[in-house]
């Protein structure tokens, strides 16, 4: 399936379209899942920037609250990616957060640097 993306906004092909407050960095596509990572401005305090749809635009998730392994307020997450078939969201704070791509549920963290 594919999809535009324009700023804040995107529209899958079955004609669903999404708008963010911020724009959009990142999309991940895991079997039927869409992760999207907005991109946050610089001072604004934003940690929950990573949504889950499902392909046909139903809403899964927004990623929680998380215990981060640093003590930055400013964590935001700037990537998404794929290890060992599992998904892995990494922020600004250097935690790595392996979540379920269905639920959003936090499976573990651990420190990147």
């Amino acid at each position: 399936m594919s999809y535009t993306l324009v700023a804040n906004n995107i529209t899958l092909s079955n004609g669903y379209s999404l708008d963010f407050e911020y724009p959009i960095k990142e999309v991940l596509i895991i079997k039927d899942v869409i992760i999207i990572t907005l991109e946050i401005p610089v001072g604004i305090i934003d940690n929950n920037n990573v949504f889950a749809i499902r392909l046909n635009g139903d809403f899964l998730w927004r990623i929680g609250e998380v215990k981060l392994n640093s003590s930055g307020e400013e964590c935001w997450y700037v990537g998404s990616t794929i290890i060992d078939d599992e998904l892995v969201l990494t922020n600004w704070c250097s935690t790595a957060v392996v979540v379920n791509p269905y639920t959003g549920e936090v499976i573990r963290t651990y420190q990147t640097k």
